[in-house]
C-alpha cells in the first residue's frame, strides 16, 4: 500500500478460531472448569437425532485426526477419550455480537459474513492508523483480552486475498 494513498482498499478478514470450541472453553473456566482447548474434545451435534458430527475440535483432537463434519462414532473410534459437549447456540450468538462489537470499535464498515467471523474496511483510516499490521494486532488482543478467545486476520486490498491470508497459518 501506498504510503497516504486514501483511495487504496484496505480489507481485514477476522476469523475466531475454532468459534464453538473456543466460546464453550472460554464459558467453561469462567465457570471454574477445565480448559477443553488443552485436551482432546469437540463440540457435536446429537447422536440420538443422527445429527451426531463434528462441529469443532481441540488442537489435541487433530491431532488423532478428528475432522469437522465426520460422524461422533468415527471420531471416538479414532479417540475414545475424546471430550464431546453439546452446541449452545445462544451462547454462540452472545460470543459473536460482543466480537463483533469490538471489531466495530475499530471499523467505519464491518461485514459480518457468518457467526464467526467478518470483514473490516478500514480503507481511509490511514491516518488514524498508520500502520495496518499494528491495528490488527490491537483488535486481536482486545478481543483475547476481553472475551478471552482467539481470531485471525488476514489484511489486504480485497475480500478473497483478506481471507485467504487469515487462512494461511491458523491458529
Amino acid at each position: 500500500m501506498r504510503e497516504g494513498n486514501s483511495m487504496e482498499r484496505l480489507i481485514f478478514h477476522i476469523d475466531v478460531n475454532s468459534a464453538f470450541l473456543s466460546w464453550e472453553a472460554t464459558r467453561r473456566v469462567s465457570l471454574g472448569e477445565p480448559d477443553i482447548h488443552l485436551i482432546p474434545s469437540a463440540i457435536c451435534g446429537n447422536r440420538e437425532k443422527r445429527t451426531g458430527v463434528i462441529l469443532a475440535k481441540s488442537i489435541p483432537a487433530k491431532k488423532y485426526g478428528i475432522k469437522t463434519g465426520e460422524p461422533v462414532t468415527l471420531a471416538l473410534q479414532k479417540c475414545p477419550e475424546l471430550f464431546l459437549a453439546s452446541p449452545d447456540f445462544r451462547l454462540y450468538e452472545q460470543s459473536s455480537h460482543a466480537f463483533i462489537s469490538i471489531v466495530r470499535g475499530f471499523a467505519p464498515v464491518v461485514e459480518q459474513v457468518s457467526i464467526d467471523e467478518c470483514f473490516a474496511d478500514m480503507s481511509g483510516t490511514h491516518r488514524i492508523y498508520p500502520d495496518p499490521i499494528a491495528v490488527a494486532h490491537q483488535i486481536k488482543d482486545k478481543i483475547r483480552d476481553e472475551l478471552d478467545f482467539t481470531v485471525n486476520i488476514g489484511i489486504s486490498s480485497c475480500k478473497l486475498l483478506a481471507k485467504m491470508a487469515s487462512d494461511f497459518e491458523k491458529p
